[in-house]
């Protein structure tokens, strides 16, 4: 199993409960980093974007789950680091069958994802109203709240209440997105860059602007506001020409939001220049690098106002 593969499998709760038993975020115990700590001075609390973190105040050392693993086991090197983490996995799901098999790049060998729906809960109707986007909108562009998902007919992810797990549906595949996750886990996805998410939900006959954005997330907010959008089928790719091509004889304008930041508007800058699409940003006023997260911290009148204002030349 690969790095990427084994820490597929794993979030940042199940690693800790590994060493640790049942953890209770934000108290304070005895550092299993050390045998002296007569003291409790070792606690874990949840980081700004969700993941789980240590700090140990009595040496000082913190971080994430991942260099807490590093720590306990005074692990120097990646082959003992992949093998502990196996452990993890074999621990935390006995009956997960693990083999090594070896791949060739064709398209036969894409990875197979399942899931099992289930109700949106309380709290998924709650990050989702964050953003404005209802379960509306959330079952137009098919959007799943999920008990759990398999890749390749083996579990890989079950849905918590402090880690929830939802799954785009785009044509017959899937893209399961969990926002409380650690950048390494928050994503699983058998997209190829053919499949471009909210495409299908298109109006056929086109229209007068399009917006091309980076996440699903994004075009949701977009449409709430009146606004069509599509975006690629993950932010380092972009939309394959043929379907730009065809977009082109559709659309009047196409526009590229991309994020408020380094990588965002290089790429926007890039793929403006390229296609001669006109390229903006979210208003730096909202302090926001996406139209999602400028909701979330403006409220949606505000910045569907700036937006309106901002597209009238295109009217």
């Amino acid at each position: 199993m690969s790095l990427k593969d084994l820490l597929s499998m794993l979030d940042d709760e199940s690693i800790y409960t590994y060493y640790l038993g049942s953890i209770k975020i934000g108290k304070l115990i005895n550092s299993p980093l050390r045998n002296d700590d007569k003291n409790p001075s070792f606690a874990i609390f949840r980081g700004k974007q969700g993941g789980l973190f240590f700090k140990d105040h009595g040496t000082g050392d913190g971080g994430n789950a991942l260099k807490f693993v590093k720590l306990i086991k005074g692990i120097e090197t990646r082959e003992e680091f992949e093998r502990e983490l196996l452990r993890i996995v074999r621990k935390m799901n006995p009956n997960m069958s693990i083999r090594q098999q070896t791949y060739t790049h064709n398209v036969s060998n894409v990875m197979d994802i399942g899931i099992v729906r289930q109700p949106f809960t309380d709290i998924d109707k709650r990050y989702w109203k964050q953003f404005h986007i209802s379960l509306d909108t959330l079952k137009r562009y098919q959007v799943f709240s999920i008990k759990y998902f398999l890749c390749n007919r083996v579990v890989r992810g079950t849905y918590k209440e402090t880690n929830p797990m939802y799954a785009y549906k785009v044509y017959d595949r899937f893209k399961i997105y969990r926002p409380l996750a650690s950048k390494y886990t928050k994503w699983r996805t058998n997209l190829t860059n053919e499949y471009v998410q909210g495409l299908a939900e298109l109006p056929k006959d086109g229209g007068n602007v399009l917006i091309i954005t980076k996440s699903l997330k994004d075009v949701m907010c977009l449409y709430e506001m009146g606004y069509n959008a599509i975006a690629a089928s993950s932010e380092t790719t972009f939309i394959p020409e043929d379907i730009i091509k065809s977009l082109r004889s559709k659309w009047k304008h196409i526009l590229i939001l991309y994020d408020r930041d380094p990588t965002g508007m290089l790429r926007a800058r890039k793929y403006s220049k390229e296609y001669k699409f006109d390229a903006f940003f979210v208003h730096k006023k909202f302090k926001s690098k996406d139209i999602s997260d400028a909701v979330k911290a403006n409220g949606f009148n505000t910045v569907k106002d700036w937006l309106s204002q901002t597209l009238k030349k295109y009217d």
